[in-house]
């Protein structure tokens, strides 16, 4: 009895190990009009030492123009970009315009419990009529 209970511990523990090592732990959110998607995630990689990044991409193939980005937590700024460029970075993290991705809008800290986050999108779609997304994260 005590050598089962003793097995039954040791896999519920490694099982735990196993999980929290491989479950991804993030925050997503999308835009009402169904051409963004938002995704505040844990980076997987061991030198990134727990940081979290935002990344901001285009889910339909519209052509758009960005023109700003803005991250925000409890409706503070912690983070905005209003220059994009296409083409992959020194680290290999990929930029594209058409359609838009911009993988690392922040990189830092976990999101903190009971605060609210949100990303606004300012960009101009194929007529030049500006539009303003906020979308929140959960």
């Amino acid at each position: 009895m005590k050598k089962s209970y003793l097995i039954v511990m040791l896999l519920i523990i490694l099982l735990g190990i196993i999980y929290f090592t491989f479950s991804t732990s993030s925050m997503k959110g999308a835009s009402d009009n169904g051409t963004w998607e938002v995704v505040y995630k844990k980076v997987k990689e061991i030198e990134a030492g727990g940081a979290w990044k935002v990344s901001v991409t285009q889910v339909d193939e519209k052509e758009v123009n960005v023109k700003k980005l803005e991250f925000l937590e409890n409706d503070k700024v912690i983070s905005e970009r209003n220059e994009f460029y296409e083409g992959r970075d020194i680290d290999g993290t990929e930029y594209s315009l058409h359609p838009f991705s911009f993988p690392d809008l922040y990189y830092g800290d976990a999101p903190k419990k009971g605060f609210t986050y949100f990303v606004i999108i300012i960009w101009e779609d194929e007529q030049g009529k500006t539009h303003k997304d906020k979308i929140e994260l959960k």
